[in-house]
């Protein structure tokens, strides 16, 4: 009948709606978001200003944030949900992107790089008060901003970006529930089913409720089915491990990571090996740079990533910086942003990415214009 498939389509859609019954905005969430959002903002802080390069750390929040409750389990009335670690991951990663978001990893160091002559007389340093009021323009910009990109690359382009696909991935995962990216899939197939068991409904009665009775058994198991298999496929499971060990570990990489920190702070040689050679240490800045700190980075941005900005490293300062010291195209000093090697190939480097950032953009930008005027001729 009509009710039992009414029946069955509200079953499909709420196998895949939130969970209501857990809480989702808490502020026990908001907090360790916050207190881990802030040391991983200092953290960007610094590598930013050093390579321009800072780490959005969404995954490691959810998971962090998880273990940091999984610990204190047995002493909540509640316990933590996913819809609570997606709150908590987005705090601490607003809160980490601060100085890349802000610009104080590029625009106001650029700034204070002005001598008076470039300038023309504006002020180039600001004070807290400054600092502040420059931040909170920049906040409302960017949402503003936000909206409509949100529009077009996630609602319309359906975009799977990386970095949120494998959060959403890794937080079903630790609460073991249903793969997220596949809610979609799963939904319009089983919809699919419903709708096809009501167009051949007047087959017969039993022939209707056998194929009804197959599709809530699937429906009912497949959530369950689904997430075990994609666990024991991944070999990912957060009961196999302890989570103190895996707490002990991470203390232990942060002491070592820290000590070795501190010896390079007190012995600078060790954060600067000459090993090509003294001449081609003074001269070309070529050394080795031991950093637990960067190898973490490499672990997170993965091998195609690394292996790219080794070989652009080797092509800037191995080719690009000798040929145009050489050349006389930058007669200064290898380290002197305006005279020297790093300014000159600075230049290259940015119209390399601005080359590539605007193509990917005019092909999307394209391809919607395309479908715009393909849909005005349809409705025309």
């Amino acid at each position: 009948t009509d009710d039992d498939h009414e029946q069955r389509r509200q079953l499909v859609a709420g196998r895949h709606m939130v969970d209501v019954s857990q809480p989702q905005f808490t502020w026990r969430a908001i907090v360790v978001g916050l207190l881990f959002g802030t040391i991983l903002c200092f953290s960007n802080l610094w590598f930013g200003l050093q390579s321009g390069w800072i780490s959005m750390m969404s995954l490691q929040s959810s998971l962090v944030g998880f273990a940091v409750f999984k610990a204190l389990e047995h002493v909540l009335d509640v316990p933590f949900g996913p819809a609570e670690n997606v709150v908590l991951q987005s705090t601490a990663v607003a809160t980490a992107t601060m100085p890349l978001a802000g610009g104080f990893v590029g625009i106001l160091p650029a700034l204070k790089l002005l001598d008076a002559s470039e300038s023309n007389g504006a002020r180039t340093v600001l004070n807290f008060g400054q600092l502040c009021a420059w931040g909170l323009a920049l906040t409302f910009f960017g949402v503003f901003f936000a909206i409509p990109l949100r529009k077009q690359t996630i609602i319309k382009e359906k975009l799977r970006f990386p970095s949120g696909t494998a959060t959403a991935q890794m937080i079903s995962v630790l609460h073991k529930r249903p793969d997220p990216t596949l809610v979609d899939e799963q939904l319009q197939a089983d919809t699919s089913a419903v709708a096809l068991d009501g167009a051949v409904h007047s087959r017969g009665d039993s022939v209707r409720r056998r194929r009804i009775a197959n599709i809530t058994d699937t429906a009912s198991n497949s959530s369950q089915e689904d997430i075990e298999d994609e666990v024991q496929a991944d070999n990912i499971s957060v009961d196999d491990v302890k989570w103190v060990t895996k707490l002990l570990i991470l203390f232990v990489s942060f002491m070592v990571s820290g000590t070795y920190a501190l010896l390079a702070h007190f012995f600078p040689i060790i954060a600067a090996l000459p090993v090509f050679g003294r001449r081609a240490s003074t001269v070309w800045a070529w050394n080795l740079m031991p950093s637990l700190s960067y190898a973490g980075q490499g672990i997170i941005m993965g091998l195609p990533t690394c292996i790219w900005m080794l070989v652009g490293s080797v092509v800037g300062w191995g080719i690009l910086s000798p040929l145009a010291k050489n050349e006389g195209w930058a007669p200064g000093p290898v380290t002197d942003w305006k005279t020297g090697s790093r300014g000159w190939i600075l230049w290259i480097s940015l119209a390399v990415m601005i080359a590539e950032s605007i193509i990917s953009l005019g092909l999307i930008s394209t391809k919607e214009l395309l479908s715009a005027v393909g849909r005005l001729r349809v409705f025309y």
